[in-house]
């Protein structure tokens, strides 16, 4: 029965964004479940993993991304158990990865050559500023990491959290750093606190 929540994991997965920020993160949960009651937690099952967008992610992310999540909830209070059924909460996570392109459009101007004497639009010269526009042009990848987390005693959905990053060039050469930082970003609402004082979640 758990691992039919996985399709509901993939349904989860956000739209794409291009953010200014080097990691944006959006969190959301169910106001209703009482996440002080939680304890225990497990992968939904021995390959957690759903991969989405244009391109294969790296095999070995998978394992990187497990060992990133567990630190965090580690980090948290929670005992990771082997069998998700004896778990309070069972982990699953999305990964992808988009093309992108961004246009920009600047207003331009440049001042003409200026001839003759008498100064600036002088009685011998002649000048003028035009304006115009330029276009840019940029293609980029946008990577993101989305952790969902459901309550094994109802196999409902019970936290939602994602992080998202334009992928730079040092991200491909190591991506562990950026993986455990995803993780970090998108485990950063959970637990919500009690009764949700403070959260505001993903509307």
């Amino acid at each position: 029965m758990l691992k039919r929540l996985l399709l509901v994991s993939a349904t989860l997965f956000l739209v794409w964004g291009c953010n200014s920020s080097p990691i944006k993160s959006t969190h959301d949960y169910d106001p209703t479940i009482n996440f002080s009651g939680y304890k225990t937690y497990a992968f939904i099952s021995e390959h957690p993993m759903i991969a989405a967008g244009d391109s294969v992610p790296n095999p070995l992310t998978e394992g990187r991304l497990m060992q990133a999540i567990r630190e965090q909830m580690d980090a948290k209070g929670f005992h990771e158990v082997g069998d998700p059924e004896q778990a309070n909460m069972a982990i699953a996570f999305t990964v992808g990865a988009r093309d992108q392109v961004r246009v920009d459009s600047y207003p331009t101007s440049y001042r003409s050559g200026f001839y003759g004497g008498g100064g600036f639009y002088g009685s011998r010269g002649y000048g003028g500023i035009y304006g115009g526009t330029e276009t840019r042009v940029r293609q980029y990848t946008q990577g993101q990491l989305a952790v969902d987390i459901f309550d094994v005693a109802t196999h409902r959905p019970a936290y939602h959290g994602t992080a998202s990053k334009k992928i730079t060039s040092s991200d491909r050469e190591d991506p562990r750093p950026v993986l455990r930082a995803a993780a970090a970003e998108a485990l950063g609402g959970f637990p919500p606190p009690a009764g949700g004082q403070d959260f505001v979640p993903l509307r």
